[in-house]
């Protein structure tokens, strides 16, 4: 779709209104364009170029807010958002929705799309510009061009894994850490963690098949030393407790990402868990790294960055937590009861998506369960179905990845280069990374992934074709990826032959319903005692 207005500056998305007379002012990044007559007209006219100002400190002050901090990344990468007309005024929002609120920022998609999209789901524009999609239209899909796993950046073709191994990995493993969640510090390999542990006396637990379970539980605390930077307002912690069976055998654990540890875990992970012979851990990472922008400056990343704003390659929340379960692995290696080569990690939603990325930042992980992630896990990036890339640049997720987040929203085609400006495709056409690559970067090591029938939010068709377009990198090891015989995974149906298992069920956002699913899964891999 074209758009009447043109704009300039990098990365920078597009606006305009519906027809209408009079002069538009839109203001970008180092410049203001003005754009004269009818809207319709193309033909910007530039002002004179101004001299960027930072209107931030050079040092983050204690007050930073989410806000703040975005805006000074935006502004490191001169890409700030463009001001955009009325969301009523819009020549792109989608015809079939209507505003829920009188604001006019919140609207509903009122048609419904099986199987995704139900009528009613919520429709956003982002602060770039680009509207929330669930339809099959190829123009709000947005006609990205596909990335092959096992075809190198130089054009040549992978030809086994030592190919993969030495070109074509290497090549996404960069950008997977410098383009989207971030580069891990050098200076984190030398933090310290001092662990206190405390072992509860052993408690009965009942099986629904009768049987009972003896299991104790494991209260671990990790302070990470500051002494790197004894400035920092909170020193981050490692909170984790492990529910484990007694027994005469080191066991397995899975590592659940993101719940509380003082509460109870759920009677569904402890079932399939202890059935099986196996742990429970539950790792609250939000001591370490909290979930949110306004402490990029403060706890484990601000301490490695002495309390200076982040660079645009410095590592986001998730790759933090990632850090969090190697660190609560060294302390499993030392424990003789755990079997530290079947350690597992899962999470759900945005914990889900942490998970695929703690698979590609620890290889000591056995395997995963990727639950309803979304984008940034195991959802395509670069296209536009319910969330989206430019829905998670601001200020309630940016965090979770490296700032150069920023550099992939926009329009790919925003008529600086005289050219005309078009609403589709966006700026992660240039991003050379998506989640079927990050996914392959765990291979050979099983996977597991789910999605709910409903959850359109998190794109279930795209995590099934993420498992399917990653699955080449396993049949390098002589290993099969996904196996399935159907044309589109049915529903409440377990495609777990493979090393990377599938699972859609019938309904919507919660991981509860596959985790018998994926047990069976890891105890192909696991064996259960």
């Amino acid at each position: 779709m074209l758009l009447p207005v043109l704009t300039t500056g990098l990365i920078l998305g597009l606006t305009g209104c519906r027809p209408g007379t009079g002069t538009d002012t839109i203001k970008t990044a180092g410049r203001t364009n003005i754009s004269s007559g009818q809207a319709g007209t193309p033909g910007a006219v530039p002002a004179a170029r101004t001299e960027s100002v930072s209107k931030f400190p050079a040092f983050p002050p204690e007050e930073v807010t989410s806000v703040m901090d975005m805006q000074q990344m935006q502004e490191q990468l001169g890409a700030l958002p463009p001001e955009l007309c009325p969301h009523v005024d819009d020549p792109n929002r989608p015809q079939q929705i209507t505003p829920t609120h009188p604001s006019m920022k919140f609207w509903t998609d009122t048609e419904g799309y099986t199987p995704q999209s139900p009528a009613g789901y919520q429709v956003k524009r982002s602060q770039w510009g680009e509207w929330t999609n669930f339809t099959e239209k190829e123009e709000a899909l947005g006609g990205y061009s596909p990335l092959d796993p096992l075809r190198c950046e130089d054009g040549r073709y992978v030809n086994g894994r030592r190919d993969w191994e030495k070109y074509r990995r290497p090549e996404i493993w960069q950008h997977v850490q410098h383009d989207m969640w971030g580069v891990v510090p050098k200076t984190a390999a030398g933090l310290k963690v001092s662990w206190q542990s405390e072992t509860s006396q052993p408690e009965d637990y009942l099986l629904a098949d009768g049987r009972t379970v003896r299991y104790v539980k494991k209260q671990m605390t990790g302070k990470v030393d500051c002494s790197f930077y004894p400035e920092i307002r909170h020193q981050p912690e490692i909170q984790a407790v492990l529910y484990q069976p007694t027994a005469d055998w080191a066991t397995p654990a899975v590592i659940q990402l993101g719940r509380g540890v003082d509460r109870f875990p759920d009677d569904v992970c402890l079932q399939e868990c202890f059935s099986r012979g196996w742990g429970y851990l539950v790792f609250d990472c939000a001591k370490l790294q909290p979930d949110q922008g306004q402490y990029l400056t403060d706890y484990l990343i601000g301490l490695l960055n002495k309390g200076h704003w982040r660079q645009p390659e410095d590592w986001g929340a998730m790759a933090a937590w990632s850090w969090g379960i190697s660190r609560i692995m060294d302390r499993l290696a030392k424990d003789s009861s755990v079997d530290i080569a079947k350690i597992a990690v899962t999470g759900h939603s945005r914990y889900g998506k942490t998970a695929l990325v703690a698979m590609a930042y620890e290889p000591r992980l056995s395997t995963a369960y990727v639950s309803c992630s979304g984008v940034l896990g195991a959802a395509p990036i670069r296209t536009n179905w319910g969330e989206n890339l430019e829905v998670i640049a601001s200020e309630g997720s940016y965090h979770w990845a490296a700032g150069n987040i920023f550099k992939w929203v926009g329009p790919l085609h925003d008529g600086t280069d005289g050219s005309q400006p078009t609403y589709m495709p966006r700026r992660r056409e240039l991003l050379r990374v998506d989640a079927h690559l990050l996914m392959a970067l765990a291979a050979p090591r099983p996977v597991f992934v789910n999605a709910g029938t409903t959850d359109a939010w998190a794109n279930p068709t795209g995590m099934y074709t993420t498992c399917r377009d990653a699955s080449p990198v396993w049949q390098l090891y002589g290993c099969p990826g996904l196996i399935m015989q159907d044309r589109l995974p049915l529903p409440d149906k377990a495609y777990i032959e493979g090393n990377i298992g599938f699972r859609l069920h019938s309904g919507g956002h919660n991981d509860r319903q596959d985790w018998p699913a994926f047990a069976a899964f890891a105890e192909k891999y696991w064996g259960r005692r």
